[in-house]
């Protein structure tokens, strides 16, 4: 019982603030009031939950008629500004007023049921994310009706026979590269790079600042928050107390809303990216050297930094040179505060004191406190350091987290524990995490001794006010001067910020790196088991060209490995390739709302949530499991039948009107658009029994692993979540649409 009468109160309070009130242009002549009638609802749920006594009743409806203006003007400031500093305060006190003038005329009993009601989240002050409304794409072929019509099935494969060599056809390397560099073809692609030639679609791709992308860029233009700097993000979406510690400023600053809407806005423009960019392959390579980099967006200070880390460092480098791209994430707020390098400092730093500032006290550096004036001497405290010599765990590469399926799409994995406060000190996270997963390679000829002088290197490399957005700054004060040995190379001592910048030069030259880098992109884009002697000369064009990524994809694209059958549709697709690819099967479109991230989540790739270093990795057979392909098959067919919030496509757009009424031509014609290639049996008789089951199929979760292969057929059951569509002709299409892309061949790249 008194678990429930916690909650009456606080419905009492929500349900007048949500009351119809007089418009505020009355309300500067006339204190609005509540309609007493609005109160009765929640009168009678408190009568029923504290046994108020007629008597009671009535001095309830007295204080409430006492408190009707205020009420309905806090109503009103939570409609206009709903994160304004000080709002929630006043709700709390008002609602503690209320409770207080209500307790006298109540017995013991009722007090302590009173008296346990929390009476902090009474006004709603909007949800943690915001969806944008982002305009559709606009369409080169919108007004075409039968879009399968330039479409014609490609052969699957052929295997290797006695006297011929297993190759592919011109059509089969052109869907396959569509499939590897693109996140999947949208109709008409494949017939435009047929005219143009695949040479020349390949060099499109490979100068994404060629290609005009201007329409994408308009529509993204209306997410705030990708238009900030890391400062700005922190001051308009702080967190909550902070929020609270504006309220008593005499001007306070404006606030937009609440930290998740940045990590909102950022799965939004990727997911959006991802579907209606023409810089396809900086898109693809965007993602994968988040990853190769990766950084985990709710880690305290990051929420505000990873914005600017994939805007600023990742994708404008996602084709240049790696050491470019090395140094930058080296000197990114977001990746310096990840992996606790903003912190490290040589055990006999002595830090400047400014006048008015205290002295570090038992080996705890100081910093500004959230909210407050960093260059304010009462607005300093002071932050335990971690121990340096505490390393990330889970070092296996990233899988899908079957536990995330239960959760909110908003919310994240835990972060790693935070190590225990200790003396100031050296930190070797960075510098391990930086030889063992960003450069050599955990095999790469490496010892605890080169981690330890790499440490050295980057002390120093920290960040100026990182709880409030700040940028990278390098103290002298804080950096080990002496001289280091690393990989074998001498550092003479007094180098200072240029100590981390040589061994930048190193790692970035280093042969080891090379070749670790080279198998990790042949992983991408050829199979998760490269061919040797493709690693090795990928790794030869990588030293020679001093890591042109532009030159090593090229290199990987154009190889015989490349371009043969081994390589065709050797990897499942990810979650988030999966979702995109789709989309753009169908010619669909995406605001990139949170029920579209909901299924990448429940499909294990939560975007910009993985805790650990080591990102979700490139190995694909991680995706083929029980407990998240039952998802992706129902992934596929909520999207057939538009039941995915802010994603949709038009099925009548897909087929010729004859088609539509003949199954088999429906089929045909939809498998030419969607898969592109010939069905294999096993695929083909799952679809014809999903036919017959005449609702939207899915596989069981016990057949999840043979739908991943050429093997077994999956057993098929109805989908409970059937199309509400009243058109039998759409109903039809979204139903082979959705059983198509439930097919081995589809699932796969």
């Amino acid at each position: 019982m008194r678990a429930r009468t916690r909650l009456f109160l606080p419905l009492f309070i929500v349900a007048v603030l949500t009351a119809p009130i007089f418009p505020a242009s009355h309300a500067a002549q006339q204190p609005p009031q509540a309609p007493a009638q609005a109160f009765e609802p929640i009168i009678n749920r408190i009568r029923d939950g504290l046994k108020l006594n007629e008597a009671q009743i009535g001095e309830l409806r007295k204080i409430l008629a006492t408190h009707a203006a205020k009420l309905a003007e806090l109503r009103n400031r939570a409609q206009a500004t709903p994160y304004a500093p000080g709002l929630q305060s006043e709700v709390d006190k008002e609602q503690k007023a209320i409770r207080d003038e209500l307790s006298p005329f109540l017995d013991e009993d009722q007090k302590g049921k009173l008296q346990s009601i929390d009476i902090r989240p009474l006004v709603p002050l909007g949800p943690p994310f915001a969806v944008v409304n982002i305009l559709p794409r606009v369409r080169v072929n919108a007004g075409t009706v039968n879009l399968a019509s330039s479409e014609r099935l490609i052969s699957a494969p052929l295997a290797a026979s006695k006297g011929r060599a297993a190759r592919l056809t011109d059509d089969q390397k052109l869907l396959h590269l569509l499939n590897r560099i693109t996140f999947g073809p949208s109709p008409g692609d494949v017939s435009r790079i047929k005219q143009i030639g695949i040479d020349r679609f390949i060099e499109e791709q490979l100068h994404p600042e060629t290609i005009d992308d201007s329409d994408l860029e308009k529509r993204l233009e209306v997410l705030p928050t990708q238009r900030m700097a890391s400062a700005e993000l922190y001051q308009f979406y702080p967190p909550p107390q902070v929020a609270e510690q504006r309220a008593n400023e005499k001007n306070p600053p404006p606030i937009f809303g609440r930290p998740q809407q940045v990590t909102g806005e950022l799965v939004q423009q990727k997911l959006v990216r991802a579907v209606s960019s023409n810089r396809q392959l900086q898109e693809v390579l965007t993602d994968f050297w988040f990853n190769h980099f990766n950084v985990f967006a709710q880690k305290e200070a990051d929420q505000w930094l990873v914005t600017s880390y994939e805007r600023e460092v990742i994708r404008p480098r996602a084709l240049g040179k790696f050491r470019d791209l090395l140094l930058a994430t080296a000197e990114s707020p977001a990746m310096l505060y990840y992996l606790d390098n903003w912190l490290s400092s040589s055990p006999d730093a002595k830090q400047p004191r400014p006048a008015g500032l205290p002295r570090p006290q038992n080996g705890q550096l100081p910093r500004p406190a959230p909210g407050a004036n960093p260059k304010s001497p009462e607005g300093v405290m002071l932050v335990p350091r971690p121990d340096p010599n505490a390393v990330m765990t889970a070092k296996k590469e990233g899988e899908p987290n079957p536990q995330s399926a239960n959760r909110n799409p908003q919310t994240a994995p835990p972060p790693p524990p935070r190590p225990a406060p200790r003396k100031p000190g050296i930190n070797e996270n960075y510098a391990r995490e930086l030889m063992e997963l960003h450069t050599l390679g955990v095999d790469g000829g490496y010892t605890q001794k080169d981690v330890q002088e790499v440490a050295r290197c980057f002390t120093g490399w920290t960040i100026d006010r990182p709880f409030q957005g700040g940028g990278f700054v390098f103290r002298p004060w804080m950096h080990d001067d002496g001289a280091k040995s690393v990989l074998g190379v001498t550092i003479q001592a007094g180098g200072g910020i240029t100590d981390g910048r040589r061994v930048i030069e190193i790692l970035a030259r280093h042969p080891s790196t090379a070749r670790f880098i080279s198998k990790k992109l042949c992983q991408r884009f050829v199979s998760d088991d490269p061919p040797a002697q493709l690693v090795e000369r990928v790794a030869q064009v990588f030293i020679k060209t001093e890591g042109d990524i532009r030159e090593v994809i090229r290199a990987i694209v154009t190889s015989p490995e490349f371009n043969s059958p081994a390589a065709f549709r050797a990897k499942v697709k990810s979650p988030f390739e999966l979702a995109a690819s789709a989309i753009r099967a169908v010619d669909g479109d995406t605001n990139g709302a949170p029920a579209l991230h909901d299924w990448v989540r429940k499909m294990g790739e939560p975007l910009y949530q993985f805790a650990f270093p080591t990102g979700y990795g490139e190995t694909s057979a991680k995706w083929v499991n029980t407990g998240v392909f039952f998802n992706r098959i129902n992934y596929a067919v909520a999207l057939a039948n538009n039941q995915i919030n802010g994603t949709h496509y038009d099925p009548m757009r897909l087929v010729s009107t004859d088609a539509a009424g003949n199954l088999n031509e429906l089929t045909n014609q939809l498998a030419a658009l969607i898969v592109h290639t010939e069905l294999s049996p096993d695929s083909l008789r799952a679809v014809h029994a999903g036919l017959a089951e005449q609702t939207p199929t899915v596989a069981t979760a016990g057949a999840a692993r043979p739908a991943m292969s050429s093997g077994e057929r999956p057993e098929m059951v109805p989908v409970k979540a059937a199309s509400s569509d009243a058109n039998p002709e759409r109903r039809r299409i979204a139903q082979v649409v959705g059983l198509l892309m439930g097919t081995a061949e589809f699932q796969r790249r």
